[in-house]
């Protein structure tokens, strides 16, 4: 064998080695094992104030500075594109879509053009910043009201390459949704989406709703909340837990395996929530009180 055989050998070996490397930090890193269950059941018949109690505040933004505090808080920006969505959503507060006032975060969707699109809007997250695999995750907010507006309240698991989200390998847990306007405006829907991979999409999904008997969420302000266990989670609105959803089969091992960071946007159009009509008010805010996240004592 020459030398120069040698040699290609040698490096072609190297660079396969540094790719098998690479490939099983990634997938290390990436598909972490899950945890074993090993929470108590928490049972229907317990009230959120006595599940409180076993829990400290661990996190709160409750927006009273005038700017929002990228220490703990992202802009999704411009470059997120989901559900064929009519917006384009900020890359900043220069963008004028997410305003501090009166101790509120204030998410403005608008009717006005940037690139390429006709409504402007804002989505912030958590995520790299603030994250927790268990604990309470509680907004309480005013929501906005026509048609055409999706307001969220939403989780999304991180792993530990690059806090990357590998959806929906690494899950995803809906805690508010609100199809504002067409007589939907007094329902929220809790939703978690897992199983699958990233080019299948989610295989499931299970979740529930909560209806405000005589009333509309664009009327005054709600809290809007989840309780994860390695077991199940607990939906809430106000002080009423509406869905619980056990979590123990192995299809839902992705809930104990990775951190979960906190989304909140404002969406306009798509494929579930419509488009706005001429009944449609912008602007039009979407304003949060408070964010907090609980951890058990």
């Amino acid at each position: 064998m020459t030398k120069s055989k040698k040699i290609t050998i040698i490096i072609v070996s190297l660079f396969l080695s540094v790719i098998f490397i690479f490939a099983s930090i990634f997938c290390i890193l990436c598909f972490p094992i899950a945890d074993v269950i090993d929470d108590e059941f928490i049972s229907q018949n317990v009230s959120l104030s006595e599940i409180k109690k076993d829990y400290q505040e661990v996190f709160v933004d409750d927006f009273n500075s005038e700017t929002l505090d990228m220490n703990s808080w992202n802009f999704e920006g411009s470059r997120v594109n989901r559900n064929n969505e009519l917006q384009t959503y900020a890359d900043s507060m220069a963008d004028g879509n997410v305003l501090l006032e009166e101790g509120c975060l204030s998410i403005v969707a608008k009717e006005e053009g940037r690139n390429g699109k006709n409504y402007t809007s804002a989505s912030i997250t958590t995520q790299g910043k603030v994250a927790y695999k268990y604990g309470i995750f509680e907004m309480r907010a005013k929501l906005p009201f026509g048609n055409g507006l999706w307001p969220a309240f939403w989780l999304m698991g991180q792993t530990n390459f690059f806090n990357a989200q590998l959806w929906p390998v690494t899950g995803e847990i809906d805690i508010m949704e609100s199809i504002c306007g067409r007589e939907n405006d007094n329902t929220i829907h809790s939703t978690i989406h897992y199983g699958g991979t990233i080019f299948s999409g989610s295989l499931y999904r299970q979740g529930g709703s909560f209806i405000l008997e005589e009333d509309r969420f664009s009327n005054d302000f709600h809290v809007f909340g989840v309780i994860i266990t390695d077991r199940q989670m607990l939906f809430y609105v106000d002080d009423t837990i509406h869905t619980y959803i056990d979590i123990t089969s192995p299809e839902c091992d992705t809930f104990r395996k990775y951190d979960k960071y906190i989304i909140i946007n404002l969406a306009i159009g798509g494929q579930w929530a419509g488009s706005p009509d001429d009944s449609t008010v912008f602007p039009n805010s979407y304003l949060i009180d408070y964010v907090k996240i609980y951890q058990h004592i």
